[in-house]
């Protein structure tokens, strides 16, 4: 029975050992023909590792860089979206996203004032949710040190200290967590999508055929309300709604 045991435990390590050396195989190739500007190759590598199961924000942010060097836009912010999601405070990746961002054709204004929405974006990005977890934990002993500060303390300065300083302990604790937790949701929730196709119609129903309300082009970020195998209703950051054919965004 141990013998047993161990031959399996033997085929499951040699297994994983190939695999692991044939994925590094495949990534030394894609990276050699992306050098070669070879990028439809290293698209195909990229791709076919991602297919056995491995992933990575390295993955991800190389197959972005190459389907940007290809012209395929949308499908180059579709992976970077992804990287970003796997590592939100890798600065290479926000650069990239951004000037592949600006080369959109759709410049939908949102609803939301500019400020408050690049503010909220930014805040919720400066840490990752561990950074707000910890964050939230110290300045909850702090608020507790300080609060005991205040009420053993007889010394009027001392009290003056202590009251103030727990007090804004206890702001950035509720500051961080409510941060953390829209974090942890923006992780955790895939309600976003990436047009992928060049130029894609958006319809009033999940029908064929159905009326066209407007087109939308590669690159273009749409809020998910609902989706299946066929159709996916969109929302727009103007409020726009609509039907768009799931087989042409990447939901991240």
């Amino acid at each position: 029975m141990n013998q047993i045991k161990y031959i399996l435990l033997f085929s499951v390590l040699l297994f994983a050992s190939i695999n692991a050396f044939s994925n590094n195989e495949l990534q030394a190739k894609a990276e050699k023909a992306y050098s070669e500007k070879n990028y439809k190759e290293a698209i195909n590598l990229y791709e076919t590792i991602l297919k056995e199961g491995l992933t990575s924000y390295k993955l991800h942010y190389n197959l972005g860089n190459a389907y940007y060097k290809n012209n395929e836009l949308g499908k180059a912010i579709y992976n970077y979206e992804l990287a970003n999601k796997l590592q939100p405070n890798n600065k290479d990746i926000k650069t990239n996203l951004k000037i592949a961002t600006e080369k959109t054709i759709d410049k939908i204004e949102s609803k939301e004032n500019f400020f408050i929405v690049a503010i909220k974006s930014g805040l919720v990005n400066s840490l990752s949710t561990n950074g707000w977890a910890w964050t939230s934990i110290f300045s909850l002993i702090g608020t507790l040190a300080l609060a005991f500060l205040f009420f053993t303390t007889n010394r009027l300065t001392l009290k003056r200290i202590g009251f103030f300083l727990s007090g804004i302990s206890l702001i950035v604790f509720i500051a961080s967590m409510i941060l953390g937790f829209t974090s942890l949701n923006d992780k955790q929730v895939s309600n976003f999508a990436i047009i992928l196709n060049r130029e894609v119609k958006i319809y009033e129903e999940p029908v064929t055929p159905s009326k066209s309300k407007f087109i939308l082009h590669e690159g273009t970020r749409i809020s998910v309300i609902e989706t299946n195998s066929d159709w996916t209703n969109i929302k727009l950051e103007n409020g726009n709604e609509g039907w768009i054919k799931t087989s042409v965004i990447g939901v991240f």
